[in-house]
């Protein structure tokens, strides 16, 4: 089922019934708001979760389609051949898909993930299955949207994300986790990248709404770094894949720790030393740096300390208006240093980088793993630095450095 504003069919004769919504799912009373309409002459309530689809209110019916299948002869291009490990990587999720069955993809940052989804997209759409690409970051589909359109070339694939709406089917579709709110039982095949990243953890709602988009027989296929018990508990003990090494072979880069308290310094308006030995080290030797900070104010207060010594730098943040025209401008070569919060942890990869972290006692293990694996994600350049500066160690830190270690002798980090 896809409900749809501009549908015809009545699906439900009320978005809102019961302190349900049926649209999202939501049951959370605190997250309905209710009012009288002189109009109505009652009371009408409607859910706040998923209000920036349209209202879904217990007086007006929800519209939509009935799910239809239809076969796509596609074929895909890949500019590499996978690995001996990807291709049993690839074969698992296939027999998931076949067999219709949930798969845990735990690999490494950089290990090819997308690419090993490719024979079981191919199988599914050509048997008629409905299939989603879904991640919770924009950043994320936006870069997986274009290499499964430079992929498979001959076929369509929507892409949905806010503000952003570019529909043929609902066939073949790339979308954040919240465009699933209008989708029932309609997708067989649903893949979730970075299945870890805000704010799937933080919402379990949303993965109750991939599992409502889901269809009864379908497979959702979860893929991250940094899995956690609740989905290895949804895979299933028997349906975990691990990949420890990364498609090019070489050792995911080890992370230095710089004791420093660089905050003091911060704060008075001055550049750390050893931040700033780092920076000229990085400039100077033609590489690019994305420095990590834990929060927005400190990152904007060192910024403008710091464009007044280098002139190739600027900073970016979640709700900045110029997000994506500084990673365009990173990835160009126009920038050398790109001060950043966690919003640059997932989905971007940039060539010759290093990484420095700036408070990594502020950060938790994933964050810290999926920062590091910025690095050395291109055979071009497989190797490279990151510096996690602290004023202290954290059992997070000592975490990502022993998971780092156990991938790269081929053993499953705990």
């Amino acid at each position: 089922m896809i409900l749809n504003h501009h549908a015809n069919d009545i699906m439900f004769e009320t978005g809102v019934k019961d302190s349900c919504c049926r649209r999202c799912g939501n049951t959370d009373k605190q997250l309905f708001y209710t009012y009288y309409s002189k109009y109505d002459a009652l009371n009408v309530t409607y859910c706040l979760h998923c209000i920036a689809l349209g209202r879904s209110d217990s007086v007006n019916p929800l519209y939509g389609y009935q799910t239809r299948r239809q076969k796509d002869n596609i074929s895909y291009q890949l500019d590499f051949e996978l690995n001996d490990v990807q291709k049993q990587a690839s074969d698992r999720l296939l027999q998931a898909v076949k067999n219709h069955h949930n798969l845990l993809l735990y690999a490494v940052t950089g290990a090819g993930k997308t690419e090993i989804t490719f024979e079981g997209i191919k199988y599914a759409r050509e048997n008629g299955l409905n299939v989603a690409f879904v991640s919770p970051r924009i950043d994320v589909v936006k870069e997986v949207y274009l290499r499964l359109s430079d992929a498979f070339k001959n076929t369509r694939i929507d892409l949905m994300y806010s503000g952003v709406k570019s529909v043929f089917s609902y066939t073949f579709t790339v979308c954040t986790v919240h465009q699933l709110f209008n989708f029932i039982n309609h997708y067989d095949l649903i893949i979730i990248d970075e299945v870890d990243a805000f704010p799937l953890p933080e919402e379990p709602l949303l993965m109750e709404t991939i599992k409502r988009a889901a269809a009864h027989n379908g497979s959702i296929i979860l893929m991250t770094a940094t899995p956690t018990a609740d989905m290895k508990a949804l895979a299933g003990k028997n349906n975990i894949v691990t990949i420890a090494r990364r498609y090019h072979g070489h050792d995911l880069a080890i992370p230095s720790v710089i004791w420093h308290n660089a905050e003091k310094y911060i704060k008075k308006d001055k550049i750390p030393p050893k931040l700033n030995v780092l920076l000229d080290q990085i400039v100077a030797a033609d590489r690019k740096v994305l420095v990590f900070f834990p929060d927005i104010q400190l990152m904007e207060q060192l910024a403008a300390v710091l464009k007044k010594q280098y002139k190739r730098i600027d900073s970016v943040y979640s709700k900045d208006p110029a997000r994506y025209e500084k990673v365009q401008q990173m990835r160009d070569g126009e920038l050398d240093i790109l001060l950043t919060t966690t919003i640059l942890e997932r989905g971007v990869t940039f060539l010759y980088l290093d990484v420095i972290v700036v408070n990594a006692h502020d950060f938790d293990s994933a964050s810290l793993i999926q920062i590091c694996g910025r690095v050395g994600r291109k055979p071009k350049d497989p190797t490279g630095s990151i510096w996690l500066m602290t004023d202290f160690n954290t059992g997070s830190i000592r975490q990502t450095i022993k998971t780092i270690k156990q991938f790269n002798k081929g053993m499953t980090a705990i």
